[in-house]
């Protein structure tokens, strides 16, 4: 039987990220082969990882990437079991990795299963398949990708608050003077949660029921028919106002619409955003 060496047991460590316990066991059944413990440590960890996956993962982390030149941006929702592990470098560094896999390829919303197929960009020669195998032999819990989503156009910002648990990426048609008006812009959006960019966005049946209420009510307070229309427009653009991005009034700007705002610093259009909360 070859001899392990402790230099055995640190390159493995230092190759799969895993426990030395786990490493040296691993070398002992391979005997002293790297390439096989390896092998056989992917196979240990894949069959914990099948055993727990029924695990309820109520808790994780927004993993975020922008590209250079802040065209394209990438956020993925990683999941977990408790928030002691969401919290751990190890897995707030695997749920950026992630994100940057998902940056670097061209689907808006590219599957799980697609995802767990992609290069690491952080570990050259692996998938995301093997972090996920390797990031769960070192902190035990059930690890799921829920959604991960990409988005590209003539500016891109994101923000992702300070628990790790709430995380926007907003795409703009240019880039914002200055570009503390784009972090500004996914703050409003966190706070201020729109259902749409702009009316175009908004379900039709959304606004007749706002419509049909305001009638309602209306006729049924004597109102003349005139004023009976005044009063559901006047409702229908209340409701676009506090409902949809572009007209809403902006958190950090009083009484200053977020289209104004942006408009200030040389922003015509929102082409979209993306709001990831954990656990919703």
């Amino acid at each position: 039987m070859a001899a392990i060496t402790a230099a055995d047991v640190k390159s493995l460590r230092e190759q799969t990220g895993l426990p030395m316990m786990e490493c040296k066991t691993a070398l002992t059944e391979s005997q002293g082969d790297i390439e096989e413990a390896k092998t056989l440590l992917q196979k240990k960890y894949k069959g914990k990882m099948e055993k727990r996956a029924g695990n309820e993962t109520g808790e994780g982390r927004i993993g975020m990437a922008i590209s250079s030149d802040r065209k394209t941006g990438a956020i993925v929702d990683l999941r977990c079991e408790t928030a002691p592990v969401a919290k751990t470098d190890n897995f707030i560094k695997l749920a950026d990795n992630i994100a940057a896999a998902v940056l670097a390829q061209d689907e808006a919303t590219p599957s799980v299963d697609a995802v767990k197929a992609m290069s690491s960009p952080e570990n050259p020669g692996k998938t995301i398949a093997e972090d996920l195998e390797a990031v769960f032999g070192l902190l035990r819990e059930n690890i799921v990708l829920h959604a991960s989503t990409r988005m590209s156009g003539g500016y891109t910002c994101g923000y992702v608050h300070h628990d790790g648990k709430t995380g926007v990426l907003v795409s703009l048609d240019a880039a914002p003077n200055p570009e503390s008006i784009g972090i500004d812009l996914c703050h409003h959006v966190t706070f201020a949660r729109p259902l749409a960019i702009d009316r175009d966005g908004v379900a039709g049946n959304e606004v007749e029921k706002i419509r049909q209420i305001a009638k309602e009510t209306a006729e049924e307070d004597g109102k003349p028919a005139n004023i009976v229309e005044k009063i559901v427009e006047g409702k229908v653009n209340a409701f676009y106002a506090e409902n949809t991005l572009m007209e809403q009034e902006h958190v950090k700007v009083s009484k200053t619409k977020v289209r104004d705002v942006l408009a200030g610093g040389g922003v015509s259009a929102v082409q979209g955003y993306t709001f990831v909360r954990i656990g919703s």
